[in-house]
């Protein structure tokens, strides 16, 4: 059986996301990061990056990093389309959370981990500040792209969905004005109302059911 190494809030959301819509057979191991525990020997083994998610095979295989968790589901249930209908759609889907992953994703942690950019203190608050700037540049990019779109790449739902609401949930977290990005306010319905989604957000207590 799959197992999922997560933590509610975390990005590993997306994933949790994908599985169930995927219909796949899966575990839950919670991961508490705000505790340490991800730094512990045994996590470490799982995942020496000390990270979430981390996806546990039957093999005892484990693939780290959300886009390719992300991939590999998509990859995995083709039926579900969770990738999109056809090799463009899948290699945009990829690529957006390609931009999620490397691009939005650091911007938050340079926020909360100033120290990770510049080791001079009296920069912190500098670094905090362009950091939460840029994070609402993303959000609203984000929100952009949603324009005129059922989803996050058109018409069809695809695991960017969830990822892109996971950092859209992140804004709260540094006081951002969320709530004007009307067309990610519209996403996050529709993502409440698919019942594989709702079932994760639940168990999760995400926030997103109280945004």
């Amino acid at each position: 059986m799959l197992t999922l190494y997560y933590f509610p809030h975390a990005c590993s959301m997306a994933s949790h996301v994908a599985l169930e819509e995927a219909g796949a057979v899966f575990e839950l191991k919670k991961v508490n990061i705000l505790t340490g525990e991800q730094f512990k020997p045994e996590y470490r083994e799982i995942n020496p990056r000390a990270k979430v998610p981390a996806l546990r095979f039957d093999h005892g295989e484990v693939l780290l990093e959300s886009t390719a968790i992300l991939g590999w589901i998509g990859n995995a249930f083709p039926d579900r389309a969770l990738l999109g209908r056809d090799p463009f759609e899948r290699a945009q889907t990829i690529a957006t959370c390609a931009w999620l992953s490397g691009t939005v994703h650091p911007t938050f942690t340079k926020f909360y981990h100033p120290e990770q950019v510049v080791s001079d203190k009296s920069l912190f608050a500098a670094v905090k500040a362009k950091s939460k700037e840029n994070y609402w540049d993303h959000l609203q990019e984000m929100d952009r792209i949603m324009e005129g779109r059922t989803w996050m790449m058109g018409s069809h739902f695809t695991v960017a969905d969830p990822y892109a609401l996971v950092f859209f949930s992140w804004g709260r977290d540094l006081g951002l004005p969320i709530s004007e990005l009307t067309n990610l306010m519209t996403l996050k319905d529709r993502l409440i109302e698919r019942p594989a989604a709702r079932r994760v957000l639940e168990k999760e207590k995400s926030v997103l059911l109280s945004l």
